[in-house]
């Protein structure tokens, strides 16, 4: 995988249609007690759709992890809003490295109040032009079947989605990049 190709996303500043700013930037260590407030801060069912089950709690090694990607493996994003001088998260996403250098995973997830302003899409954008400039060639998501705006969303992106295999709960979203 050619890391060489700008291994970072500049920081965005972006302004929502009601004004709001947020910022775009990479996820780093010190953002440990931001993403907690983040993940807890999701519905039940944001929750599930995201990790799988709406009761998780991380542990703290698992979110310092999450805090600290090894950029040969993932990127990791998100957008905070800044008020008082104070950052909250309002949406996370990252892309993990296939193995094999040829593809790579999305997972996305905007808070509740924050969902069907653009965030997401913006996102998508950003994450796959970064994808691009370092070679990749496919990205994929995988979706529960049940998340239907997830689904729609995905679509709505570029993205073609498929059955994850016979009885599959999973959807699988697929981009050529």
């Amino acid at each position: 995988m050619n890391t060489a190709v700008s291994d970072v996303i500049a920081p965005a500043v972006w302004t929502l249609r009601d004004g709001t700013v947020l910022t775009l930037r990479h996820i780093c260590a010190e953002d440990i007690e931001l993403m907690v407030s983040f993940v807890r801060g999701l519905s039940f069912g944001a929750r599930y759709f995201r990790f799988g089950h709406g009761d998780i709690e991380f542990s703290e090694e698992e979110v310092r992890r999450a805090c600290t990607p090894d950029p040969d493996e993932c990127v990791h994003l998100l957008v905070v809003q800044n008020i008082d001088s104070r950052d909250t998260v309002v949406a996370s996403a990252r892309i993990v490295f296939d193995a094999g250098g040829a593809d790579c995973e999305i997972a996305i997830a905007v808070a509740d109040a924050w969902q069907k302003r653009g965030i997401g899409v913006r996102l998508v954008r950003a994450l796959s032009e970064y994808a691009r400039r370092r070679g990749l060639k496919t990205m994929v998501g995988k979706i529960l079947a049940s998340n239907r705006g997830m689904l729609e969303f995905m679509r709505k992106c570029g993205f073609t989605v498929n059955e994850g295999g016979a009885g599959s709960a999973l959807r699988i979203a697929t981009i050529a990049l």
